[in-house]
């Protein structure tokens, strides 16, 4: 049985996140489709050669495998039905055999032609009649006493509506020796960055979840907040830094939310994003 190397509880070897902190123990890859270079899982694009990862591509052998058989079997009935066999077989019907028959035609009258003065015949012409159209009018009438109730407008149902932001840095130290030199220092800022998923509307905000275990080792969630836009910077004095426990480690997600009363608790409209982390100090 393995350990999670940040929070030291027991993991199987096939878990990919901890079930306890959620932190995530192996990285997952994937292979371009063009250039067979392995890639992280998740890219809309090959950092390699450049390859739209999200584009559909036509199955080419699986239609030409169906337009082969198609041919084959047109081929296999125009060789049962018009190549003659010598032995017959039970579920092909054989052609009818066309036999002579003398035919005997009476004789053709002949058409003899009589000349006969013309006589005129007065042609009458049709006379226009007029059509009359009628065309109805639907009228509204008021009744007094009556009133009309109006309808509410429907409004907006909170629901997976976005796909999970995709982040972009700072870049993911989760494989990372606690050594390594890339690390941030005391009093300095981060910003956190992600790609946009779209157009946002008036109740719908970007929220910033910070996931870090404090100086008595227990897992703590801070929300980082709510913003408009795709990035997020925690001050270098910020007070968060003074709560990191001995391992300095901060994970971070990004969900969409969806609050139209203004209450601070939002409704999760798409899927959190994955969650990476940083060393602060």
């Amino acid at each position: 049985m393995e350990s999670c190397r940040w929070c030291g509880a027991p993991v199987s070897p096939k878990d990919v996140l901890c079930p306890r902190c959620g932190a995530r123990l192996r990285r997952e890859s994937a292979t371009c489709r063009r250039c067979r270079t392995e890639i992280r899982s998740g890219l809309a694009v090959c950092p390699n050669c450049g390859e739209d990862l999200l584009r559909r591509r036509i199955p080419w052998k699986l239609i030409g495998g169906l337009g082969g058989v198609f041919g084959a079997a047109v081929l296999v009935y125009l060789v049962l039905t018009l190549v003659p066999l010598p032995f017959e077989l039970p579920f092909v019907a054989a052609a009818p055999t066309a036999t002579a028959t003398e035919v005997i035609l009476p004789p053709t009258p002949t058409a003899t032609a009589t000349l006969r003065p013309p006589t005129s015949t007065p042609t009458r012409r049709a006379s226009a009649t007029p059509v009359i159209t009628a065309t109805a009018t639907v009228s509204a009438t008021v009744t007094p006493g009556l009133t009309t109730t109006p309808t509410s407008s429907p409004t907006e149902t909170p629901g997976l509506k976005y796909a999970a932001p995709k982040l972009i840095e700072p870049e993911d130290q989760s494989d990372w020796a606690p050594d390594h030199p890339l690390i941030f220092s005391p009093g300095t800022p981060i910003e956190l960055k992600w790609e946009a998923v779209g157009s946002l509307a008036e109740y719908e905000w970007y929220s910033v979840d910070l996931v870090y275990t404090d100086s008595e080792n227990e897992p703590t969630t801070r929300p980082g907040g709510w913003t408009k836009e795709t990035t997020w910077r925690i001050e270098g004095d910020d007070e968060l830094y003074n709560l990191l426990g001995g391992d300095r480690l901060v994970r971070w997600t990004v969900t969409l939310v969806f609050d139209p009363e203004g209450t601070g608790k939002g409704v999760a409209i798409s899927p959190p994003s994955e969650t990476w982390m940083f060393r602060w100090g």
